[in-house]
């Protein structure tokens, strides 16, 4: 990858990072002027859950620096936005599921049924009317507090928009995940970056290489480039039902 110019925001936090006193021997890496300590990753099921440890520890201090000096931190406008999303959510899938409940017992009172079509669709209506048991003693649907929102949908915001700058900035390899496309290729490049910068420093040159190939290999699900689509889902079409017919 061709070397970039350091932008000045960076210069500055490196010039005032503090230093760690940490021995060289505990710290595996700093990031950010922060020593991040072998005993930190211990307690994993084997080695070889170290790299996705430190990885962690590592993206965990780069992301918030990141978000803080390229503006992207979520704005109330943001927080509102994806909580009425949430709240419209949970509006339809109570009245989907209600539709659903409804229609499960008409089915099943129709007696036309094979022993495993009635066994299924009865543990379906079982599930749904427990919750149709929790929304009634829920009563109707709770208006979070502004802060309490903030908390709760910020990090989301911020994941996503983090994501769309960096699949902008770096393209690579893009994941398909259960939480959305993950631009895996270039979280890589950021963190080479970050590395040039001197802003990520590697003290054990084995957990890097590990590291780095946990990030070059080959997810089990890639998106195509031309599939490529960092919409957030709060900003897409509810789908018209969730349940199976």
């Amino acid at each position: 990858m061709k070397a970039r110019c350091i932008p000045l925001f960076l210069l500055a936090a490196l010039a005032f990072a503090p230093r760690c006193g940490l021995g060289a021997d505990d710290v595996v890496a700093t990031v950010l002027g922060k020593g991040i300590q072998r005993d930190q990753l211990t307690g994993m099921e084997s080695e070889a859950d170290q790299p996705g440890r430190l990885y962690d520890l590592v993206w965990r201090a780069v992301t918030g620096h990141y978000i803080e000096h390229h503006g992207l931190a979520a704005t109330a406008g943001e927080v509102a936005e994806l909580a009425a999303y949430d709240r419209e959510f949970e509006r339809r899938d109570r009245m989907q599921r209600a539709r659903k409940l409804e229609e499960l017992d008409q089915r099943l009172a129709a007696g036309d049924l094979d022993e495993n079509q009635r066994q299924w669709l009865e543990e379906f209506r079982s599930v749904l009317t427990r919750m149709a048991g929790r929304d009634a003693e829920s009563g109707p649907l709770p208006v979070a507090d502004p802060e309490r929102q903030a908390e709760l949908y910020a990090p989301w915001i911020e994941m996503w928009k983090m994501n769309r700058a960096l699949y902008e900035r770096y393209r690579g390899v893009v994941a398909l995940t259960r939480f959305g496309p993950y631009p895996r290729g270039a979280r890589a490049a950021l963190l080479e970056d970050y590395e040039r910068w001197g802003l990520l420093r590697f003290s054990d040159t084995g957990l890097r290489e590990r590291l780095f190939a946990l990030l070059a290999a080959r997810p089990s699900m890639v998106v195509a480039p031309a599939d490529v689509d960092f919409t957030p889902f709060w900003k897409r079409l509810i789908p018209p039902s969730y349940f199976p017919d």
